[in-house]
């Protein structure tokens, strides 16, 4: 036989149409999240905005998007400002133009929240999307 867990009480904020509780349990659970407004970094080490680079934050998670021109690998194109930093170095595949064609390659962002291109030595401009929590 299977034992049936006592409920948690929780406090009754309003009761839907159909007679179910809203508790605020349920509501903290089903809250839609705002995200903050895209923030445009202030791009280095030679790197520009092509059309735009841009990151924001939604619940713990953190999202980038956008494309830069650049040419050198392995140097910081950007910081994220804390709170908005992995917890772990991390790689995310991306594609970048690299030789006149578009070709494989990585945005790798480190805990400190350096934002670096990963590509070949004729890169010049790379895409740049990616998302992760910031929770560990």
């Amino acid at each position: 036989m299977m034992a049936i867990p006592i409920p948690v009480t929780q406090t009754k904020i309003a009761t839907v149409p159909w007679g179910i509780p809203i508790t605020n349990e349920v509501n903290r659970l089903t809250t839609v999240t705002t995200p903050s407004v895209w923030v445009t970094p202030t791009l280095q080490n030679g790197w520009t905005i092509f059309g735009a680079v841009q990151y924001r934050k939604l619940g713990d998670m953190v999202q980038a998007r956008g494309r830069a021109n650049g040419t050198v690998s392995f140097v910081t194109m950007f910081n994220l400002p804390a709170g908005f930093r992995p917890t772990v170095d991390t790689v995310f595949p991306t594609t970048c133009v690299a030789g006149g064609a578009w070709t494989p390659c990585a945005i790798y962002v480190t805990g400190a929240g350096d934002v670096q291109a990963i590509g070949p030595g004729t890169m010049t401009s790379i895409s740049i999307v990616f998302a992760f929590s910031v929770t560990p």
